[in-house]
């Protein structure tokens, strides 16, 4: 069984607002440039993105489930993005971020508000292929035409840890791994997945990725697969799901999704395939009006 969560439209617009004094531009230590991914293991997976450079700019990324008051509970997730920074000397990064945007009416949920917040972020990228940091989103919904507060959403504090994969995770003499793997796809996103304490059983694992139906135009969505068993040290699962929306014209479509995950355990970490194919019928009539496919996305993990 695999679930999707609901997806808005916000993204951070630029203005940083930097804790201290911006950072020089100085080289990292060698070793810690690359593409991190992975996140953290709560009551939902939370995914967190890093791109490094051997300057030390970075670009980071996050979908998060956030929960919300009065309205919405923890039905939507916060995805947000953090562009063109730059790491001190010693790899570290801390600041507070502000973002404002009006949503498209056709977004479910929360189409045709306001959305203004806050993204604290911090990040470490450590020696070994390891990152670590906190991030936390705030948002606040309104109403444009009356101004009235709708709902507060806040993800609370998430420590995350990332991974840099390396090029052979998941290959050779199977071995069961428990613990928590975190990895990238090949389209630059997170992996993540948590393994029971003898390695049999996936409990779950997701990524999030980009398709180009219309609502996901822009947006990464996150795919979850629970309990997934493991034999000879391959593992797999497949679902379907639903996404109703409204272009701008006010014409109403569903989004049919089915995805496949597919993975393997070797000597060190794991790799495997990720696909998602979705097709555009109207509502009501169910005529096809469109289609994506991500085609084979192949993605690496390790612990």
């Amino acid at each position: 069984m695999g679930s999707v969560r609901k997806s808005r439209t916000t993204t951070l617009l630029a203005a940083l607002l930097v804790l201290g004094s911006a950072a020089p531009a100085t080289a990292l230590p060698a070793g810690r440039s690359g593409l991190y991914g992975g996140g953290a293991v709560r009551d939902y997976l939370q995914f967190v993105s890093l791109q490094v450079r051997p300057d030390g700019g970075f670009a980071a990324s996050a979908t998060l489930v956030t929960i919300c008051s009065p309205r919405f509970g923890d039905s939507l997730t916060e995805s947000v993005s953090v562009k063109n920074q730059r790491l001190s000397a010693d790899g570290r990064y801390a600041a507070t971020s502000t973002f404002e945007d009006d949503l498209e009416p056709g977004v479910r949920t929360v189409g045709g508000l306001h959305a203004e917040g806050t993204i604290r972020l911090s990040v470490g990228v450590q020696a070994g292929g390891r990152a670590v940091g906190a991030i936390r989103v705030r948002t606040t919904y309104t109403d444009p035409g009356t101004g009235q507060e709708v709902a507060r959403c806040d993800t609370g504090r998430i420590g995350w840890v990332a991974r840099r994969p390396l090029p052979d995770a998941g290959e050779g003499p199977v071995q069961l791994q428990p613990g928590t793997h975190r990895g990238t796809t090949e389209q630059g996103h997170p992996f993540l997945a948590r393994m029971t304490r003898r390695g049999r059983l996936v409990r779950r694992a997701g990524l999030t990725v980009r398709v180009g139906c219309p609502s996901g135009i822009g947006l990464p969505l996150d795919v979850v697969a629970h309990r997934i068993r493991v034999r000879g040290g391959g593992f797999g699962a497949a679902d379907r799901f639903d996404r109703p929306y409204t272009y701008p014209d006010g014409t109403r479509v569903v989004e049919r999704y089915s995805w496949e995950m597919r993975g393997r355990f070797g000597a060190r970490g794991a790799r495997g395939t990720f696909r998602m194919r979705g097709v555009v019928r109207r509502a009501g009539s169910g005529e096809q009006v469109g289609s994506c496919s991500t085609g084979a996305i192949s993605w690496r993990a390790v612990r």
